[in-house]
């Protein structure tokens, strides 16, 4: 009697210790595989969404240092050209491209960009990003965006006025001030405003 009850305990002694070592059944395996599936999905779309917004805002400090820019090559002693030391200096926004925006020097100092014979630099946008929209506020209170009221603007600086020129296709309009919207592809906006005071402003 007594052999039969440890042939019995050694039986399931036996046992356990075989399913102690045993490895993952297929539906634990598939829990843990979808699990892990879920985390990695959540933290890439969330490092997407991060590295986005990082790159929109990226994008609305280099357009707003290219007003600065402007405002500091418009209002310095900078020779232009051999003698001529009151050249203005802009940045041209335009509709007919949303990817891209050009630094330019107002050779026949009409206030305005007038060709690519001006064009100094032009700034190209990359991963999605675009100018979404750019507005003009006149000193009425009433605002004009593109791409239905205007079709470009113009932001210029040049001595010895320190404050902002700012044009648009509409002539005979007089601003207060002006707003360019950059957007990332997930919809993340910053805005960069320029008031005719030379002050240069950033803001989501």
């Amino acid at each position: 009697m007594k052999s039969k009850n440890t042939s019995h305990s050694s039986s399931i002694i036996s046992r356990l210790h075989n399913k102690k070592h045993a490895g993952f059944s297929l539906v634990e395996l598939l829990v843990s595989v979808a699990i892990f599936v879920i985390i990695t999905s959540v933290i890439l779309a969330k490092h997407s969404k991060f590295s986005g917004t990082l790159l929109v805002e990226n994008l609305a400090y280099d357009v707003a240092l290219s007003i600065r820019k402007a405002q500091v090559f418009g209002l310095s002693i900078r020779e232009s050209s051999p003698g001529v030391f009151d050249t203005g200096y802009g940045v041209h926004f335009d509709t007919s491209s949303n990817n891209s925006y050009i630094f330019f020097k107002d050779t026949n100092k009409n206030k305005k960009y007038d060709d690519s014979s001006e064009v100094l630099e032009t700034f190209s946008i990359g991963k999605g990003n675009t100018i979404a929209q750019f507005c003009t506020t006149l000193f009425t209170g009433v605002e004009k965006c593109s791409p239905s009221g205007i079709t470009y603007l113009d932001i210029i600086f040049e001595r010895p006025n320190p404050d902002a020129i700012i044009k648009t296709n509409l002539t005979g309009d007089t601003y207060a001030s002006a707003q360019i919207t950059v957007s990332s592809p997930e919809g993340v906006e910053w805005n960069i405003e320029t008031i005719t005071t030379g002050q240069i402003s950033i803001q989501e």
